[in-house]
């Protein structure tokens, strides 16, 4: 497994430890995401979830969707069906340009009113770029910027209705590739119109936590960048950054939260602004208003630090 393979092997293992999720639906996971039987059986016993009867379970669940997953319908398929309009003073829309590896696609949000605004790439969680991703961008755009929400899945077709399906596809990417799709938006975004010249910013949630500390480290033109509850895979480079960076973590979430002092360690040798902040009574995906670990008042906090750290350097 490489690394984001094993946060999400064990992610899904902490859903189903919990009873969050079948035995059905983690044994699909564990195939999309390793790519075989014997490798998601491999990977599942690897973290301490193994099963004695799980061969047959898991080559009848990677065949069809379990019915909770939906059908594999693109989202640019569904996209007038799914996607709330947006509010008052905000425009948004599907995009899609020449990628390095396929057609990069996205969904942009942008205030209505002529200007310039500082733009912002929106990294969505392992589940692929959905409705929850988009209406962040669209906050993002109601609070005075422009957000590119990326699509992850782009080299596979985009994100489908099929969350289970993203999340396989996001597994079995290769990481050079996605980190050059990452490279790719963030080049993209300051062309678009009213867009603030000087740089970017990069947030992101779970899996896309970890993209935006990988952007931060590879991106050119990241000026800051705001990871929520993400791993950070190449915490040894993280000190060459020059964005600077609000890591945003729970406490609860011992798995993730465990890198936050390393984190705070390599971000002093930067040079640059940094902050780590720990909500205390707050999990994994506190910021998902969507999901069963919602924090309200964490995630309220959260987004108004986040606000201003982009204020302030972007």
């Amino acid at each position: 497994m490489n690394e984001y393979q094993r946060y999400l092997i064990e992610e899904f293992a902490d859903e189903y430890n919990e009873r969050r999720m079948s035995r059905r639906d983690l044994l699909r996971r564990a195939f999309l995401i390793m790519g075989s039987v014997p490798a998601g059986l491999a990977a599942l016993a690897a973290v301490g979830c193994g099963g004695d009867d799980d061969a047959a379970t898991i080559a009848d669940a990677s065949a069809t969707p379990s019915p909770a997953t939906g059908a594999t319908t693109t989202v640019a398929a569904t996209a007038s069906a799914a996607t709330t309009a947006p509010a008052a003073g905000i425009t948004a829309s599907d995009v899609s340009f020449a990628g390095p590896g396929s057609q990069l696609l996205g969904y942009l949000a942008k205030p209505a009113a002529a200007g310039t605004y500082p733009g912002i790439l929106v990294i969505h969680e392992n589940r692929g770029l959905n409705e929850h991703t988009k209406d962040v961008a669209r906050r993002y755009a109601a609070e005075g910027f422009v957000a590119l929400a990326v699509d992850l899945v782009s080299r596979g077709g985009g994100s489908k209705a099929d969350a289970a399906a993203n999340t396989g596809a996001l597994g079995s990417a290769k990481i050079d590739d996605l980190v050059e799709d990452m490279k790719a938006y963030a080049a993209y975004l300051p062309k678009v119109e009213g867009v603030k010249a000087g740089g970017i910013g990069v947030t992101g949630f779970c899996f896309g936590g970890g993209y935006a500390f990988e952007s931060a480290i590879a991106g050119p033109g990241v000026k800051a960048a705001v990871p929520y509850y993400g791993i950070c895979r190449l915490i040894d480079q993280l000190s060459t950054t020059k964005a600077a960076v609000l890591a945003i973590y729970g406490a609860l979430d011992s798995r993730v939260t465990s890198q936050a002092d390393r984190v705070r360690t390599e971000l002093a040798r930067t040079g640059r602004p940094y902050d780590v902040q720990v909500y205390a009574g707050a999990n994994h995906a506190f910021f998902n208003d969507t999901g069963a670990n919602y924090n309200a008042a964490a995630a309220a906090d959260a987004w108004a630090k986040t606000l201003a750290w982009f204020r302030q350097h972007v």
